[in-house]
């Protein structure tokens, strides 16, 4: 699972949960198994960072994105994995 650290003040439980239901919907509901959230506490406000960083990605296949590669069916996998970077010079 995944690890919640509060910093600079205390949040109610209720609040640490949204602030992870808003993880998982921004980042997808499978998250890194060794994920570390670090809720900062900032007067009114409340900063988010993550440990490790995410890096977040969007595959582009024939019509649609999706975030994970894993969403996609195996033959568009298989066309993700055939596919060539080209190189930035």
């Amino acid at each position: 699972m995944f690890h919640v650290t509060v910093t600079g003040g205390s949040l109610p439980q209720e609040e640490i949960n949204s602030y992870i239901f808003y993880t998982k919907k921004k980042y997808g509901t499978v998250l890194p198994e060794h994920l570390e959230i670090i809720l900062e506490v900032d007067g009114e406000y409340v900063n988010i960072h993550y440990n490790p960083p995410f890096q977040f990605q969007a595959y582009r296949s024939t019509d649609y994105l999706v975030n994970d590669a894993g969403k996609l069916n195996p033959s568009k996998y298989a066309e993700l994995q055939d596919k060539t970077v080209n190189a930035v010079e």
